[in-house]
């Protein structure tokens, strides 16, 4: 026992820490088939000019923005896909088109404009713009020529696109490549091409000159096809350039002297993990080497040292897998590795300033998989770790991740004790202690190295209780101790017990005590569960109702569990409300909470860097302010989740925090804000939930959402929502959206990490939707995105409609007001016509009577006359029945009497009253005759005249003297001269005229 417990005192006390080198992991995120990621294979990675990234798998075109994978599915012939699966490689031009080669057809050409695609046929034939169907890869020079390398050549295609010209393998030609097959390009700045075909040599085409030739570039036969073949190449500086290829390890060629040198496999550090690479970058100083099943190999150019990485089972930030195929660096110094099988790797430099040290399976030689308590590191600069139920343990000298374990008697074992470990410190004698949870107090007496264990076992002791939560040695040799819920008391070195303080609390809370600190002036600050408790060392004075105030307004105050001085002497205290800021010449409290930019609460743990700046500690945040001007810069932590009261920083000036997960160290001064301005984009826009999407017959869009500047709405599409993002791909999650429509938003709505705007029922009009966005340290673009907005009017609402009721109603009161004035009119006509009538009437009557008269007179003058005539004819009849019987000169005489007669038959002025009053009572039947019918003669008017009167043949032929048959003798003239047809009556004709 005695010996065990010398070897623990002269390893805690006489062993020196010794520096060694360390490999410093890199820690990967991975994008796989379940984040959405169309297939596992990736084999070509792009970040567009907008920053989006793509990738090409065997399974279709993926785009990502941080959050989501949009996939274009290979659709064969159609514009909405590509149009084979096997994805080769990918360009975007200074147009902004994405090329796509594929393996075995061809290329398409996406248009991010209308998201639709072109597809270019690949062959031999001269018409075909691709040199074979299979495509290895693509390069745009400076001149902004594209240049496609197949399996059967290369084509070399103009700015404009539409000229291009070929370049095929021909055994015994020196101006054309010197393989069959071209598997990447690059151009220095000579203005040179260089071409990785299958020959064992690189060509080299000068632009200048327009001429091939071949480059030496290795030491290696590399004799097999299979070894030349899919060399990738990159230029360092522009004056290095690297191949990798499938057996000839890492080559290197100088571009200025023509010299080279090959690294292979071999010696750890001097030659790549497998000669198999197959894709080189460079970040930094260094280039990064995939490699085709040894993992990721790092090249330092200056010391032309090989680091290697590779995939852990056991660690789930490692690589992915060790089979490699692509590698892209995005603007924001991200590196994306592509798998095969394993879909996306992601090392983001922000988040590399981490490193863990936690357990490995089945490595008893690590920390145990639990939970890190405390940390302290003691006087001889070693590191001593406490866990939940894990025990004590000491850090190795010769590996970080290596640790001695020792039980609860202090003794070193294989294993992992089964033992709270919750604090430790060194007193004024140097002796260690450390605090437990139900175990009480230890001790190892650094002379004798003898275990003290102390423990409450009765009313009489010491200890208050067995739950030791904080130690600490003051600068004046005091050791404090801090208990849940025994409150605190003082060991003595010298007598190796406690010393019962009496203190009066003001609450049962400020018995529970979690950390304990000293500020410049020795005083010493206890955080408790009511506030702190402080004791002044000048005075001697207790203060238990420091913070009554601030709990007064909220109790959540009370939880205090670190507290910290600035080297400006102001106190901080980490509280589950926020961060709190004392000012103690002013007796002052300032809180920062959430709305300041503490990320998470509650707060566990304060430090300081050795900048001056506050380390702040939240569960899964590490947060660093500066003083100056108290702004927060957060980085947040998925592989750890802190506890309070275990922290500790090293000579390095490196700070480690115990969690769940083992510890998280960090150098502060590498803790950077992100200060890339993330670009954002308005990504989508439903209506009633229904995407908008050009390729789509139905959709309103006719080109992309990214591309659109206006949209116009109908009024009944009523519900529509916009989708927005930052792309910020670190601590994606983080981003901070705000978003306003102008219009209709008075102000904008902060709406923290949610991507989606829903508007519902607006009025017609024109109204501008705007987003902004922060990445995930509170980096503003504040000019953002933004697209019009036109809902239209229903033509009922419309201008043109309203004035066209408007019209309407003004031309219908129009029409009223002339109706009415025209039923006024109407009205006074019809009276007046009503009157006239009357008038008229009267008129007529008296007209009546008048023709009546007329009529009465026509008939006598005509019955007079008939009459006349009858008797006339009576008596010239009978003196011609006389003259009959007598002799000439009787009948002479008869004769003369007879003629007479019928010039009284004949009578003039008869005829002359007879036309006047007929006329007056016919409405001049006779003048409007004769004009109607000229040919007619005096006699046939009278006639007519007869006929109108509706006179017998008889009695008209007896008032012209005549006999009836020349009467109607001369009824037939007359109806030959008006021209009446035959069956048609004479009499009715006239009487209707």
């Amino acid at each position: 026992m005695v010996r065990t417990l010398l070897f623990f005192t002269l390893t805690f006390f006489t062993i020196p820490s010794i520096s060694f080198s360390q490999h410093i992991k890199k820690q990967f995120e991975h994008l796989r088939t379940e984040d959405g990621l169309s297939d596992a294979t990736v084999n070509s990675i792009l970040q567009d000019s907008k920053g989006f990234m793509w990738f090409g798998t065997f399974k279709g075109l993926n785009r990502y923005d941080g959050y989501e994978m949009k996939v274009y599915p290979y659709d064969m012939g159609s514009e909405k896909g590509p149009n084979d699966n096997m994805i080769s490689c990918l360009l975007e031009d200074h147009q902004g088109l994405l090329w796509i080669g594929f393996l075995n057809n061809g290329m398409s050409v996406y248009n991010p404009k209308d998201e639709t695609f072109k597809h270019i046929e690949g062959g031999w034939q001269e018409n075909l713009m691709v040199p074979s169907f299979s495509v290895n890869c693509m390069m745009e020079d400076d001149e902004q020529q594209l240049w496609i390398g197949a399996s059967g050549g290369i084509s070399i295609i103009s700015k404009d696109r539409k000229q291009y010209k070929k370049y095929y393998f021909e055994e015994g030609n020196p101006n054309t490549i010197n393989g069959v097959s071209v598997h990447d390009m690059v151009e220095d700045k000579w203005n040179r091409i260089w071409l990785a075909t299958d020959n064992r040599k690189l060509c080299v085409y000068d632009k200048n000159t327009k001429n091939f030739s071949e480059v030496e570039y290795t030491h290696l036969p590399l004799n097999s096809l299979d070894d030349n073949a899919k060399k990738n190449l990159f230029i360092y500086n522009d004056t290095l350039l690297y191949v990798g290829s499938n057996s000839g390890g890492l080559a290197e060629y100088n571009l200025l002297t023509g010299q080279y040198t090959t690294y292979v496999t071999g010696v750890p550090g001097k030659g790549p993990s497998s000669n198999n690479i197959k894709d080189i970058l460079q970040v930094g100083n260094k280039l990064w080497l995939a490699t085709d099943g040894a993992g990721l190999d790092v090249f330092d150019v200056n010391t032309k040292y090989f680091e290697s990485h590779i995939h852990s089972k056991v660690d789930p930030l490692s690589l992915s897998t060790d089979v490699l195929w692509s590698m892209y660096k995005d603007k924001e110094e991200n590196i994306w590795i592509g798998a095969y099988l394993e879909g996306v790797d992601k090392f983001d430099p922000r988040k590399n300033f981490f490193k863990q040290i936690n357990h490995t399976p089945c490595d008893d030689n690590t920390l145990p998989n639990k939970p890190v308590l405390s940390l302290y590191y003691d006087k001889k600069g070693k590191l001593w770790a406490g866990t939940d139920w894990g025990g004590l343990h000491q850090q190795s000298d010769e590996n970080e991740n290596n640790f001695k374990h020792f039980d609860i008697d202090g003794k070193q074992i294989d294993g992992f004790a089964v033992d709270v470990v919750k604090t430790m410190t060194e007193d004024s004698l140097g002796n260690f202690l450390v605090g437990t949870y139900s175990e009480g107090l230890r001790v190892v007496d650094k002379k004798t190295g003898k275990y003290f264990h102390m423990k409450r076992d009765g009313n009489d002791d010491c200890l208050t209780t067995n739950n030791i939560w904080a130690l600490y040695t003051d600068s004046k040799g005091i050791t404090w101790v801090g208990t849940l819920g025994g409150g605190i008391t003082q060991y003595d070195p010298v007598k190796k017990e406690c010393v019962s303080l009496n203190l009066d609390y003001s609450n049962a809370g400020q018995i529970h005590v979690y950390h304990i600190f000293e500020d410049a002036q020795s005083n010493i600050w206890f955080s408790t569960d009511s506030g702190v408790v402080l004791f002044e060392r000048s005075t001697g004075k207790w203060t238990f109702d420091l913070m009554n105030k601030l709990i007064e307004t909220n109790h959540n105050f009370n939880y205090v569990k670190a507290v910290f001085e600035d080297k400006l002497r102001h106190i901080w205290l980490a509280t589950a409300v926020g961060l709190v800021k004392y000012l103690p010449e002013r007796k002052e409290f300032k809180v920062l909470t959430e709305k300041d930019g503490i990320p998470q609460l509650p707060l566990l743990n304060i430090t300081s860097d050795q900048m001056g700046n506050l380390i702040i500690v939240s569960k899964k945040y590490i947060s660093k302010m500066s003083l100056s001007g108290e702004d927060i810069v957060s980085f947040h932590i998925p592989n750890n989740s802190f506890n309070y009261n275990s922290l500790e920083k090293n000579n390095k000036g490196e700070i480690l925090i115990g969690g769940t997960e083992g510890i998280t160290i960090f150098n502060p001064q590498m803790l950077g804000e992100n200060e890339v301005v993330p670009p954002v984009y308005i990504t989508g826009f439903d209506i009633f939930n229904v995407p908008q999407i050009p390729t789509d017959s139905t959709s309103i869009l006719k080109n992309s959402v990214l591309e659109t500047e206006t949209i116009e709405l109908e009024y009944d599409q009523s519900v529509f929502n916009f989708n927005y993002c930052a792309l910020n791909f670190t601590e994606t999650d983080r981003n901070q959206y705000a978003y306003k429509l102008s219009g209709f938003d008075t102000k904008w709505n902060y709406v923290g990490d949610r991507r989606i705007a829903t508007y519902t029922n607006l009025d017609p009009g024109k109204y501008t939707f705007k987003v902004i966005a922060s990445n995930n340290h509170g980096v503003w673009n504040k000019e953002g995105a933004s697209i019009n907005v036109i809902i239209k009017t229903p033509f009922w609402q419309s201008t043109w409609f309203r004035l066209l009721m408007l019209s309407l109603i003004l031309l219908a009161l129009y029409f009223l007001q002339r109706v009415r004035i025209m039923n006024v009119k109407k009205q006074f006509a019809l009276e007046s016509i009503q009157a006239e009538r009357e008038k008229i009437k009267i008129q007529n009557t008296t007209l009546e009577k008048e023709l009546d008269t007329t009529k009465g007179e026509l008939t006598n003058i005509t019955i007079s006359h008939l009459h006349k005539n009858q008797s006339l004819q009576q008596v010239k009849q009978k003196l011609e029945e006389l003259a009959a019987n007598l002799g000439s000169t009787e009948k002479r005489k008869i004769r003369t009497i007879v003629k007479e007669i019928n010039k009284e038959s004949d009578d003039h002025d008869y005829w002359d009253k007879f036309e006047h009053q007929f006329n007056k009572s016919h409405d001049n039947f006779l003048e409007r005759f004769k004009v109607q019918y000229p040919d007619l003669s005096k006699r046939e008017l009278r006639i007519c005249a007869y006929l109108r009167m509706d006179l017998e043949n008889q009695e008209i032929a007896t008032l012209m003297n005549v006999s009836v048959r020349t009467l109607e003798t001369s009824r037939y003239r007359i109806r030959k001269k008006i021209g009446l047809e035959k069956r048609k009556s004479l009499t009715k004709m006239i009487t209707r005229f």
